[in-house]
C-alpha cells in the first residue's frame, strides 16, 4: 500500500512506522534549507526495509548537503538529472532539477524502465547513435539513463511532476507498471508537493511551495567576501608551462588571486589504471586530498575567477556542500555522457560543478556560446555536413544539461590515459569562463586536455600532473599546437576480425526463434551453420553474444 502523507504528516508518520518495514520512501525536499529534512530522513532509514529505496527530490543548490548526510548512513545509488521548466537567475540558465535515489544494503530490486527511441529530424536515425549496433536496439525504447532529457519538462524544483512520479513508481513496480507500486509498502509526500496525488490531498489545481521568481535561493550564509580591488600581479606565475611533481606543493607556491580559471578532473576514486597514482583511498582520504587542492584553487584564483570541478555525482556532492561555504554557486551542470550500458539505469551523469568568487562580477561569454544545435538534430558528423549544406540548422540555448558532447569514442582521439576528457568540453568551458590572455589552471592535467584547448583558444596555460609519462604526452601535443595549430592523430589501423559479430548475433536471433527461449552453446553447436567456435571467439561472455537474441525471446509471441 503506497501512503500519500501531508507536510503534517510525513515526519510523524514515518518516526511511528516499524523498522525496517517499508520498500520505498519518496520524498520532495522542494527548496527547504537540509537541516529541516534531516529528522525525515532518519525516520525515513530506519523504516525502511534491508533493500529498500529512498528518493529525494530537490536543487542542486541544496541537496548536496542532504546527500552527504545520507551518504554515511545509505549506499548512494543515482543523482538522477531531470531536465524541468527554465528558471529563474544565474548566468547560465538553469533547468536542472533533481532526484537523489539511496538502497539500504548492499542489494537492492529495480524494474528497467524504457523511454521510447527518439530520430533525427533530418537524416531519420536513431538520435543516439549505436555505432553499427542498431539491431541491438529494444523495439519499446532505450534504457533510462541517470539523466532524464524525455519527460515533459515541467516544474521539478518545488515539487515532484506527476512524469517524474509515474517513472520513479515504475522503477519501484515489481513489474514496470506504476499502478503495480502499490503491491508495495510505500510513502510518499509531502503530498502537497506531488503533482499527481489524490485530490483529497491535494484540492484543486497543484499546489507549489513558492513562485517561479524564488526558485533561486540567496547566497548561502559563511561566504568569503572577495576584495573586488585587489589585484595580485601574475607576473610570478609560470605560464604556458607544464611541471612534472605533487599539485599541493606547486600550487603553494603560486600568488594569491592571479589565476582567471580553474579546473580539475581529479581521479574517481575507482581503481583505474593510473600508472603512478592509486586510486582506491579511502573515502576521507580521498576527500581531505581533494579539499586540499580545492582550498589552493580557491586561494590563487581572481576576484572575478571561475572555478570548475568534474566528477562522478557521488563526490560532486561532497565537492559541492565544500564549496557552498567558500565560493559562489553558479551551476551544477550535467555532463551527459553515456558510455557503455550497464545495469537497469545507465551511468551518464557527470558532475560539472560551476563556481566563482564573486556572486555576479565574473568573465562568462555566454553570448559567445550560448546556441547549440536543437536535440532533434543527430550528432553524426556526415547527418551535420548535409543538413547544414541546405540550411537546416535549428539552434537551442545552452543550458546546465550539456547533451551535446559525446565521450570520446575512437583509439585514434585518444592518448595513453584511462579517463581522457574530449576537446569540445574544454574548449566550452574556456570559451564561457575566460578571454584571451587569461590564465587557466589545471593541476590535474592528465595528458593535457585544458592546456592544449586553452592554447589554441589564445589563453595562457599551466599544466600540473605527477606522472612524467602524461607530461612527456602534454608537452608533445603542445609542441604540435604550436607549430601546426593542432594535435595531428595518425591514424590507428583496426585488424579485420574474422567473424561478424553482427551476423552471429542476428543468427543466435533467429535460432531464439526457432526454439523459444535462448539457446544455449550446445544448442549452437547443432544448430548454428558457422558453429561453435566463431562465437566464443568473437564474444568475450554467452551473455554478450546473446544480447540480439534476448530481444526476440522478450518480444516474441509469448513474452508476457
Amino acid at each position: 500500500m503506497i501512503r500519500y502523507l501531508s507536510r503534517d504528516d510525513v515526519l510523524a508518520s514515518l518516526a511511528e512506522a516499524p523498522a525496517e518495514s517499508l520498500d520505498f520512501v519518496i520524498l520532495a525536499a522542494g527548496t527547504d534549507e537540509a537541516g529541516r529534512w534531516i529528522p525525515s530522513l532518519d525516520a525515513a532509514v530506519r523504516a525502511l526495509r534491508e533493500g529498500g529505496l529512498l528518493f529525494v527530490q530537490g536543487i542542486p543548490e541544496t541537496l548536496p548537503e542532504i546527500g552527504v548526510y545520507l551518504d554515511h548512513r545509505l549506499r548512494f545509488k543515482y543523482w538522477i538529472a531531470v531536465e524541468s521548466v527554465p528558471r529563474l537567475g544565474g548566468r547560465l540558465p538553469s533547468v536542472h532539477a533533481a532526484v537523489l535515489m539511496f538502497a539500504k544494503g548492499e542489494t537492492f530490486r529495480i524494474s528497467r524502465v524504457r523511454f521510447p527511441h527518439r530520430y533525427c529530424r533530418a537524416c531519420g536515425k536513431p538520435l543516439r547513435d549505436w555505432g553499427g549496433k542498431s539491431h541491438l536496439m529494444h523495439p519499446e525504447g532505450a534504457a533510462i539513463s541517470d539523466v532524464w532529457k524525455d519527460l515533459p519538462p515541467e516544474n521539478n524544483y518545488t515539487g515532484i511532476s506527476a512524469p517524474v512520479l509515474k517513472t520513479l513508481l515504475q522503477m519501484v513496480s515489481p513489474t514496470g507498471r506504476s499502478e503495480d507500486a502499490a503491491a508495495l509498502e510505500g510513502v510518499i509526500g509531502p503530498a502537497e508537493r506531488i503533482d499527481g496525488t489524490p485530490l483529497r490531498f491535494r484540492p484543486g489545481q497543484a499546489w507549489l511551495a513558492e513562485a517561479p521568481a524564488r526558485y533561486r535561493l540567496m547566497p548561502l550564509p559563511g561566504l568569503r567576501t572577495p576584495d573586488s580591488g585587489l589585484r595580485t600581479s601574475d607576473t610570478n606565475l609560470p605560464v604556458n608551462t607544464v611541471i612534472q611533481g605533487d599539485a599541493l606543493e606547486i600550487l603553494a607556491t603560486f600568488p594569491d588571486e592571479s589565476v582567471d580559471l580553474v579546473f580539475a578532473d581529479p581521479p574517481y576514486n575507482l581503481d583505474k589504471a593510473y600508472t603512478t597514482y592509486d586510486d582506491e583511498k579511502d573515502r576521507d582520504v580521498y576527500l581531505n586530498w581533494c579539499n586540499a587542492w580545492l582550498d589552493q584553487y580557491i586561494r590563487i584564483l581572481k576576484p572575478t575567477g571561475s572555478l570548475y570541478v568534474l566528477n562522478l555525482p557521488r563526490w560532486g556532492m561532497y565537492h559541492a556542500a565544500y564549496l557552498n561555504r567558500r565560493l559562489y554557486f553558479q551551476n551544477w551542470i550535467v555532463w551527459d555522457a553515456l558510455s557503455e550500458p550497464r545495469g537497469k539505469i545507465m551511468p551518464a551523469h557527470y558532475a560539472l560543478l560551476f563556481y566563482t568568487k564573486h556572486p555576479t562580477d565574473f568573465t562568462f561569454n555566454y553570448e559567445d556560446v550560448g546556441e547549440i544545435d536543437a536535440r532533434f538534430y543527430c550528432l553524426r558528423s556526415s547527418c551535420i555536413r548535409r543538413r547544414k549544406a541546405l540550411g537546416d540548422d535549428v539552434k537551442e540555448p545552452l543550458t546546465d544539461i550539456w547533451w551535446d558532447v559525446h565521450r570520446i569514442k575512437h583509439r585514434r582521439h585518444r592518448d595513453y590515459h584511462p579517463c581522457q576528457l574530449p576537446d569540445a568540453l574544454m574548449e566550452r568551458i574556456i570559451r564561457l569562463s575566460t578571454n584571451p590572455g587569461d590564465i587557466v589552471v589545471d593541476a590535474l592535467a592528465g595528458t593535457g586536455t585544458t592546456a592544449v584547448a586553452a592554447a589554441r583558444l589564445g589563453r595562457r596555460y599551466i599544466a600540473i600532473d605527477i606522472d612524467p609519462t602524461y607530461v612527456a604526452i602534454t608537452r608533445e601535443k603542445l609542441a604540435q599546437v604550436e607549430v601546426w595549430g593542432d594535435v595531428y592523430r595518425p591514424p590507428v589501423p583496426r585488424p579485420r576480425p574474422r567473424y561478424n559479430k553482427k551476423a552471429l548475433q542476428l543468427e543466435l536471433r533467429e535460432i531464439a526463434r526457432q526454439l523459444g527461449r535462448l539457446p544455449t552453446p550446445e544448442d549452437v553447436r547443432q544448430m548454428s551453420r558457422y558453429g561453435l567456435e566463431p562465437f566464443l571467439e568473437a564474444f568475450p561472455t554467452w551473455g554478450k553474444a546473446l544480447k540480439a537474441a534476448k530481444l526476440e525471446v522478450e518480444n516474441g509471441p509469448d513474452a508476457a
